[in-house]
């Protein structure tokens, strides 16, 4: 049996992950080293793993996260946080998460009729929020989606739902 949230989560994951593939950021420098390396941001599962020490540093990240639902007779909407965590030593770090962002969205509003994985179909309108306290040199940014998911889900029919 399928799980409808970790499967439209893990859907999410990899369409994020194609959309910041290429996208270089700053990190948090090594110890002993001036600067950071530029990478792209992790693309990870729910929440940030307990820090270790000696642990590289999570940013940049995006976390997907299934937060809330509701079922009803003929379908599910899940309710989908994306959250982009930037590094920056410069005052206008939080430019970083407006553009892994827009990135993000420009991914999901490209989808062919607005639907994923010809199952899960992306709501409107797409919110995102950032903090007014950010933890310099950390930087964060919120999206918020949903998505709405045929259920029950046919056994034996996996596309063409919408």
């Amino acid at each position: 049996m399928r799980m409808v949230e970790n499967e439209l989560t893990r859907a999410i994951r990899e369409l994020v992950a194609e959309a910041v593939k290429n996208f270089s950021l700053p990190t948090k420098p090594e110890r002993g080293s001036a600067e950071g390396d530029l990478r792209a941001p992790q693309v990870v599962n729910g929440y940030l793993p307990p820090k270790r020490t000696g642990q590289r540093d999570d940013f940049p990240f995006v976390l997907v996260r299934a937060d809330e639902g509701a079922t009803d007779q003929d379908s599910t909407e899940v309710r989908v946080s994306i959250i982009v965590g930037t590094y920056s030593e410069e005052y206008d770090g939080h430019e970083y998460c407006l553009n892994v962002m827009s990135r993000i969205r420009t991914a999901l509003c490209s989808l062919p009729g607005m639907t994923l994985a010809n199952r899960y179909r992306l709501q409107h309108p797409i919110k995102w929020s950032t903090y007014a306290e950010q933890p310099y040199p950390y930087w964060q940014l919120d999206m918020q989606t949903a998505w709405d998911i045929r259920t029950p889900q046919p056994i034996d029919k996996e596309e063409d739902f919408w």
